[in-house]
């Protein structure tokens, strides 16, 4: 169909959708006055002119709509939906739906939830019929423990959103800056493993995409995913790090571009994620942190103490970030979880003067001046007791707002003199 030619407005064609659901390429049910997402989503539903010779399109057909990849793509698929734990169903008010009716999984407009954080609560609220939910949500996904999302909404939104807002950036912040709140920018300065440098690229296709590449793109983010998993494993801690943060770039990706078929890779690529988690745990408690106070000359201590540090704490925030990540997905997939028990053995240093410190100088001045807050098993107390607002990074932010939730760490912000 030429560019400019719209199908909705086509009378003659085949598509029969309502004019949002063309738009967002999502099924249509075809309800009169307004179809049911439209109805669930709030959005203006308007229906293309037919004719009277043109009988209409079956419930199940949705010309254009695209589901995945080909063979070039991810190959890991997903073999029994109803073991899928990562259905993204929390934006479906069960009160639309009648109970027991059937539900399509690829219904869910992620890109209207997802990428746009106002609208978290269309994806967590539910109705006060609890018995609706829980029926809906079985219908998704075998929930390990069932529970009502009208339980969760509240403790998911205080908790979940801001590090969801942060998490969306790291593509973006990995081309500009080359770091993440996990990664540090000096940590492959001198040599970058070729498992990052491919997700490194993709990062790049991915912040430029759009409607005329978008196809492109998604096919070389899931073609250097699936080359990822199939690679062997390295031994040096360099290359395990790398290929932990490119897991956690391609998963984050897959989270967040917007595309259907990208869900699906996401939930196959979070065993790999878990996986790796547990490889890092034990790298990073054989790590042992810097003691005493640092000399400013000569430099030279200055410099593999920053160097030592920049490894370190990547390592370690990078274990208890792949928790975070992959606790969040089981949340947004219906499945209660903590992490609380998997990384107490972890340990980090909270310090945004050591983590943004520009060189080695600035480094052993942060070091011997400011705060730094050394957490094990998760206990922030002498953050909470001690710290300012200015000791914390965004990814200290992060942890905390998760373990805390979003008010009370407000809260704490402006007790100090500080913002969130």
């Amino acid at each position: 169909m030429p560019p400019g030619r719209s199908r909705i407005l086509n009378p003659q064609g085949r598509q029969k959708s309502c004019s949002e659901c063309a738009k967002a390429k999502r099924k249509c049910g075809l309800e009169q006055p307004r179809c049911a997402r439209c109805a669930r989503q709030h959005l203006a539903c308007v229906y293309p002119p037919q004719p009277r010779s043109q009988a209409p399109i079956p419930h199940h057909a949705t010309p254009g709509t695209r589901t995945d990849f080909d063979a070039t793509e991810l190959s890991l698929e997903i073999q029994d939906e109803e073991n899928a734990g990562f259905a993204f169903a929390f934006d479906i008010p069960p009160t639309s739906i009648p109970t027991g009716s059937p539900v399509d999984i690829f219904d869910f407009d992620f890109s209207a939830g997802a990428s746009s954080l106002d609208a978290l609560a269309n994806m967590i609220d539910s109705s006060t019929n609890q018995e609706d939910q829980m029926a809906m949500q079985r219908s998704y996904t075998r929930v390990k423990k069932p529970f009502s999302v009208g339980q969760l909404s509240t403790f998911a939104k205080a908790r979940v959103e801001y590090t969801i807002e942060h998490i969306k950036l790291a593509p973006k912040w990995m081309v500009d800056e080359n770091c993440t709140p996990w990664s540090h920018s000096m940590l492959y300065e001198e040599y970058m493993p070729r498992s990052l440098q491919d997700a490194h690229a993709a990062c790049a296709l991915y912040i430029t995409k759009n409607d005329i590449n978008a196809e492109h793109v998604a096919r070389h983010i899931a073609s250097r995913a699936e080359e990822l998993i199939n690679a062997p494993s390295s031994n040096t801690p360099i290359e395990i790090l790398a290929r932990a943060h490119a897991l956690m770039l391609y998963q984050i990706m897959f989270l967040f571009g917007g595309d259907i078929g990208f869900h699906q890779k996401a939930e196959a690529l979070l065993p790999y994620l878990e996986e790796m988690g547990g490889v890092l745990l034990p790298l990073a408690a054989e790590q042992t942190d810097t003691e005493g106070s640092l000399p400013l000359y000569p430099s030279a201590a200055a410099r593999a103490a920053w160097k030592s540090y920049t490894f370190r704490e990547s390592l370690r925030r990078t274990a208890l970030s792949i928790f975070h990540i992959t606790v969040m997905c089981t949340l947004l997939g219906g499945e209660l979880k903590t992490c609380t028990h998997i990384p107490l053995s972890n340990q980090v240093t909270l310090s945004a003067h050591l983590w943004n410190a520009n060189n080695a100088f600035d480094f052993a001045l942060a070091w011997n001046e400011k705060n730094h807050f050394v957490i094990k098993e998760l206990d922030f107390t002498s953050v909470l007791k001690h710290g300012q607002p200015d000791d914390l990074d965004v990814f200290s932010k992060m942890i905390l707002v998760g373990l805390k939730g979003i008010d009370d760490m407000r809260g704490w912000f402006h007790t100090r003199g500080g913002t969130l």
